[in-house]
């Protein structure tokens, strides 16, 4: 008997809100995810969203039929319009679904009916469904404020299985965001946060290369396993003084962390900096060999293969201040 194929899972940035207006390679990683959810015919999605801590032990998933959004700024008025009409397609039943598999495997899980959506998952959906009626059925949790990496990696791999019944996994957060380093006057008055106006800090550039090789170098448990050690990093805490932003990455790696998935491919999505210090990360984690949407196929990187290539970090070019 033919085992049941297994969808790839998405770790994406969601970057400032510009991020909903900016063209840039991380909104192209968001489009070709939903070219990807389009072909594969997913049936839901499971977001993990970085602005929704929860404390002590606990897990909580909203079950919120018609959750409102968060406030969004820094955006043009027919953007703003966009996304105070969206209708977010709350799903409670994947809600409770999700749930219950979280505390059959031993978690302390929770629904939440009355949680607010955030733009971690909005601004996403812009470019992967910016057409709601098209938009699968959803739902989104926390994460665990006790920022204990492993924790995540069991969350992931608990709702492993639901990548065989066409459940997309997303986590939203970022590669590195410490908002006490971000240049705030870019997109404060210039509503730009593309334009880099120091060089990277080399401290940034040492834990992105290790994010990528990461990713690049390791499948099945390794994978888990190298990701939840990069909080040990010894640059992690100058990128990210809260983990929040990583965790969701740890989520979906976790999904993907067994040793049946060991032959994946997982694989550098694109990035791009914003306001010098924040750098939109993405990845793909368990994809089929031969996928033409992202690009990578029997010669592209491999998960567990040493001579994989790693791709060159996208580096803005250093201009003068405006």
């Amino acid at each position: 008997m033919a085992t049941a194929k297994h969808l790839a899972t998405f770790f994406v940035s969601h970057g400032s809100p510009r991020t909903l207006v900016d063209e840039t390679p991380t909104t192209e990683f968001y489009t070709k995810i939903g070219q990807y959810a389009r072909a594969e015919g997913i049936q839901g999605i499971v977001w993990m969203a970085s602005h929704w801590e929860t404390p002590l032990d606990r897990i909580e998933i909203s079950s919120n039929p018609c959750p409102n959004k968060d406030f969004v700024a820094f955006v043009p008025d027919e953007i703003l319009q966009w996304y105070e009409d969206y209708k977010i397609n709350s799903s409670p039943a994947l809600a409770k679904r999700v749930c219950d598999k979280l505390n059959d495997a031993g978690l302390n899980a929770s629904l939440n009916e009355t949680a607010i959506w955030h733009q971690d998952v909005m601004i996403p959906l812009r470019w992967m469904y910016p057409n709601d009626t098209e938009c699968p059925p959803m739902t989104v949790m926390s994460v665990n404020g006790r920022f204990d990496p492993h924790l995540h990696l069991k969350i992931g791999l608990t709702l492993r299985s639901l990548r065989a019944e066409k459940i997309l996994l997303i986590g939203s957060g970022g590669g590195i965001h410490n908002l006490y380093t971000v240049s705030w006057h870019r997109i404060i008055f210039y509503k730009d946060t593309l334009t880099r106006t120091k060089p990277i800090d080399p401290e940034l550039a040492a834990f992105a290369t290790s994010m990528r090789e990461s990713v690049n170098q390791n499948a099945g448990p390794q994978l888990g396993s190298s990701l939840a050690r990069l909080l040990e990093h010894p640059h992690f805490v100058q990128c990210n003084p809260t983990p929040e932003h990583f965790l969701p990455m740890v989520y979906v790696a976790g999904a993907c962390s067994s040793w049946e998935d060991k032959h994946d491919v997982n694989a550098f999505g694109g990035e791009n900096w914003e306001m010098d210090t924040q750098l939109n990360a993405n990845f793909v984690f368990g994809l089929d060999r031969g996928n033409r949407i992202f690009n990578v196929g029997s010669e592209g990187r491999k998960g567990a293969d040493p001579e994989s290539q790693l791709p060159p970090a996208t580096v803005p070019k250093l201009v003068a201040p405006v």
